[in-house]
């Protein structure tokens, strides 16, 4: 098997509050490989968003390693922490978090400004915005888009960079049932197109789009499985086919 793309040894995560302790992850082992497309799992404080985080190198754990393209990168300083993320990470999250007097395409610029080598950045970043459906609306300010489009705006901010990985928190959870299809059927066409993609979700109605589900449970990885992924594409062409026929009803 080829070398993973993230994975974490032995991971745990101990918060202090007040004179308690709060076990958060309890020796965490995972591997990410290229081109997967992960959902993790679980109720809330399982551990999934605190698992997240020491993926993107947003936390640091108590002890073990997280590894990405094989660096060892737990005890970095924040400087080279950013290095990180800014190399390896694209994320997205539930409330999209776009600069709102920016332009889509500046946004999407954002994540390059960080690069010394600047050139072909703009046609880089205009090709993302094709890529998520947005090309023509790359001169759109966020309170000119909705939802939906915001969270492309982001997904290709997530992008630009080239990233190994796509970490994604909640990404539907914003979003009405018919746009958060979408959504996921694009997630489902870039992992087509080899992009490794972690998705954080307590829906397994979404979780059910991934071909491997992560479930945690009182910080600790309660199951690892892999599972056929449904397509979002088939159930947003049957949601919209009710849609239709309750219209004509």
């Amino acid at each position: 098997m080829s070398q993973p793309v993230i994975e974490s040894l032995g991971l745990t995560k101990t918060y202090r509050m007040g004179s308690q302790q709060v076990q958060a992850l309890a020796g965490v082992d995972v591997q990410i490989q290229q081109g997967e497309f992960i959902a993790v799992m679980g109720p809330s404080g399982s551990g999934k968003s605190t698992f997240m985080n020491m993926l993107g190198c947003l936390d640091s754990p108590s002890s073990g390693e997280i590894r990405i393209q094989g660096e060892n990168v737990t005890h970095l300083s924040a400087a080279e922490l950013a290095r990180i993320r800014n190399r390896y990470i694209g994320f997205v999250f539930q409330q999209f978090n776009l600069l709102p007097r920016t332009t889509a395409l500046d946004n999407v610029l954002l994540p390059l400004l960080y690069r010394k080598d600047h050139d072909g950045n703009q046609d880089f970043a205009t090709e993302c915005l094709r890529r998520v459906g947005l090309a023509e609306r790359m001169d759109h300010h966020p309170s000119q888009l909705s939802g939906g489009q915001q969270q492309r705006v982001a997904i290709a901010r997530a992008l630009v960079n080239q990233p190994a990985v796509v970490l994604a928190d909640e990404p539907t959870g914003a979003l009405d049932t018919e746009t958060g299809l979408e959504i996921m059927q694009l997630f489902q066409q870039l992992n087509q197109e080899g992009k490794t993609i972690v998705l954080v979700t307590h829906e397994p109605e979404v979780a059910a789009f991934a071909s491997r589900q992560l479930i945690f449970r009182d910080g600790r990885l309660q199951s690892d499985k892999r599972v056929k992924a449904e397509s979002a594409s088939e159930h947003l062409a049957r949601y919209r086919a009710q849609k239709q026929q309750e219209g004509l009803a």
